[in-house]
């Protein structure tokens, strides 16, 4: 075999080599299965949240700190006003639960994908969650990202985690509902006072005479205006205003009523009950915002309930503990209540009064 035909050979081998290997190199590497973990986040944890003092929840735009007091969760951004205490329950049950089921990616570039990015990244959906002890040590701190939708049913909700310092992400099963904003921490109902139980309210704006609305009683369909001036035509569902406007009545804001003791007064309302409650509602102008300051107490009712009372009303003995418990948990809070409840609650007798018929 002469040296050129060994050349042209070894060309050909080199070639066919080089075809080989670029095939090889674009078929798609064969897919590797997630090692399933199938292990507690936080081993052995529900112990220690039973020591718990702390809650810090941060995200790129707010934070919300519970801190315990008195054996009672209060949210400090909010003057360490009460949280609910099934939500702390909440989350510290999705923790002592989150189990690990997969590791996801270490690249930091794709962190953002899975809600996983640092908390500080301008917006990012990731929030930080840490509880602590009384001392200030760690009890458990996790990255929150997205949920994972699974459209299948009965399928176990899971999120994406990711410890803070830490480059691995983990798929985790389980729920852990946080937010960081304090409002959605709080039981924002303060009071649900049914009309069925309202005997009389008396509204006043300032600078006018009060108007008196009563409820002949506890049955009666609608309320009726006392004393009303002669030829004076009321538009009945403005009558019916002031004795539902306890019903579902929640707020939008709250802070100390102490701090409110110098602000614009705008009127008041008061109601009583036929099974004996008695409230006050201040209302007050702050910030361009309307605020309510609640007091209650309880007193003998003006007439004995009827023999078959509807189920609204209570006992005058609950009657006098709910008003015991109201005035503890309401009287040092201002409320910040919508304009058009203010409103209602400040009413004077002009506003009572039916538009002018068209004489055509």
């Amino acid at each position: 075999m002469t040296r050129a035909r060994l050349l042209l050979f070894g060309a050909a081998a080199l070639i066919g080599a080089a075809a080989i290997a670029v095939v090889a190199l674009q078929r798609p590497a064969p897919m590797r299965e997630a090692a399933i973990i199938d292990a507690p986040v936080f081993p052995g944890i529900t112990p220690r949240l039973a020591e718990a003092q702390r809650i810090e929840l941060r995200r790129h735009d707010g934070a919300v700190t519970l801190v315990r007091k008195d054996g009672a969760w209060v949210i400090a951004e909010k003057h360490d006003y009460p949280a609910r205490a099934e939500r702390v329950r909440e989350v510290f049950t999705g923790l002592a639960e989150l189990r690990l089921v997969e590791e996801r990616t270490g690249n930091p570039e794709l962190f953002s994908r899975l809600g996983l990015e640092d908390v500080t990244v301008a917006g990012g959906t990731s929030q930080l969650l840490a509880v602590k002890d009384a001392s200030g040590g760690t009890i458990a701190e996790l990255i929150v990202g997205r949920r994972r939708i699974r459209t299948a049913g009965n399928l176990p909700e899971a999120i994406y985690i990711r410890r803070p310092g830490e480059t691995r992400t983990y798929l985790a099963e389980g729920s852990l509902r946080i937010d960081t904003d304090p409002l959605l921490w709080v039981e924002r109902e303060v009071l649900d006072i049914k009309r069925q139980r309202v005997a009389r309210v008396t509204t006043r704006r300032e600078g006018a005479e009060p108007v008196t609305v009563v409820r002949a009683d506890p049955a009666a369909e609608q309320a009726s205006i006392a004393d009303p001036p002669e030829g004076f035509r009321p538009e009945q569902h403005k009558v019916d205003d002031p004795p539902r406007a306890l019903e579902w009545f929640s707020f939008n804001d709250v802070r100390p009523a102490a701090e409110l003791a110098a602000a614009e007064k705008l009127g008041e309302a008061r109601y009583v009950t036929f099974d004996g409650l008695r409230l006050a509602i201040s209302v007050v102008k702050a910030d361009d915002k309307r605020w309510a300051i609640i007091s209650a107490e309880w007193a003998e009712p003006d007439a004995p309930l009827p023999g078959n009372p509807p189920e609204q009303l209570r006992t005058p003995e609950a009657a006098r503990e709910e008003a015991e418990r109201l005035a503890r948990h309401l009287g040092p809070w201002a409320f910040q209540i919508a304009d058009w409840k203010a409103d209602v609650l400040t009413y004077r007798l002009e506003d009572l009064r039916a538009a002018a018929e068209n004489p055509s």
